[in-house]
């Protein structure tokens, strides 16, 4: 009966401390800033100060957890919303994000118009960009600016990469597939310093290396490295019989020339 009574008491109190600007009903939505929450639990607030905290108040400040959710961002935008584990947005006066408790490191997640933004705050501060995704759904691991579907800006250490691709080269090895000749690819290395359809160095360095393309152009390279092999090998086979029949002639005219004598 206690309890009953208690409760209104309580919520009419802490809506009087407030300025009428929040509403604790015994049944329905709670609204906080607000007189008519649209949610079972809406908080109403200004821009930067619109934000939800949970606090595990460990004895031992590296022991403490915090988890901030925030919508509107000032210093940096007015629509955004975020996540964030010892980082918060309304801290600094002039805004942007800020770590809670300054002895360990923190992430955030932040969800803009179109594009999400993924930090990692290490323990000394340094606040890293670690992954975004643009109004695209490009993915960005280290850039924020990625123009395909995933760019990395980094090293990549996988245990196996498939690369589906089409028109491999298989018909280098067609009949009436002109290959060229070995006097005419040296004179075009002489010129160029690279294989014919092989990017230069300079072309690679500011273009990088498609690996589907420059997987088939290296196989085809291959493949009219293997026709010039067995075309040479046709020819030091035939260079070898004619050598080996002019040493049989010359074998038959010692032994005729023998006998003769």
């Amino acid at each position: 009966m206690k309890t009953k009574i208690l409760l209104p008491a309580f919520l009419l109190l802490a809506q009087m401390a407030v300025g009428q600007t929040n509403t604790f009903p015994e049944q329905g939505y709670v609204g906080i800033g607000t007189l008519t929450p649209a949610h079972p639990l809406q908080i109403v607030g200004g821009h930067g100060d619109t934000n939800l905290s949970l606090f595990y108040p460990h004895p031992s400040p590296s022991q403490q957890a915090n988890l901030t959710l925030w919508a509107s961002e000032p210093g940096l935008t007015w629509t955004g919303a975020g996540i964030g584990n010892n980082v918060s947005n309304f801290v600094t006066p002039a805004g942007g994000t800020t770590r809670i408790n300054t002895i360990r490191g923190g992430s955030y997640l932040r969800l803009l118009d179109g594009e999400i933004r993924m930090n990692v705050v290490k323990a000394d501060g340094v606040d890293i960009n670690s992954l975004a995704i643009n109004p695209n759904g490009n993915i960005g691991i280290g850039t924020l600016t990625p123009n395909e579907k995933l760019s990395v800006n980094g090293k990549i250490r996988a245990h196996e990469i498939k690369v589906e691709t089409a028109n491999w080269p298989d018909y280098v090895f067609e009949e009436g597939y002109k290959v060229g000749t070995l006097e005419e690819l040296e004179s075009y290395i002489k010129t160029n310093k690279h294989l014919p359809e092989i990017p230069s160095a300079k072309e690679v360095a500011e273009n990088g290396v498609q690996l589907g393309e420059m997987n088939k152009l290296l196989l085809q390279k291959v493949e009219e490295l293997t026709l010039h092999l067995i075309e040479k090998d046709k020819a030091l086979k035939q260079e070898q019989a004619k050598n080996q029949s002019q040493e049989d002639r010359i074998s038959k005219l010692e032994v005729l020339f023998k006998t003769k004598k």
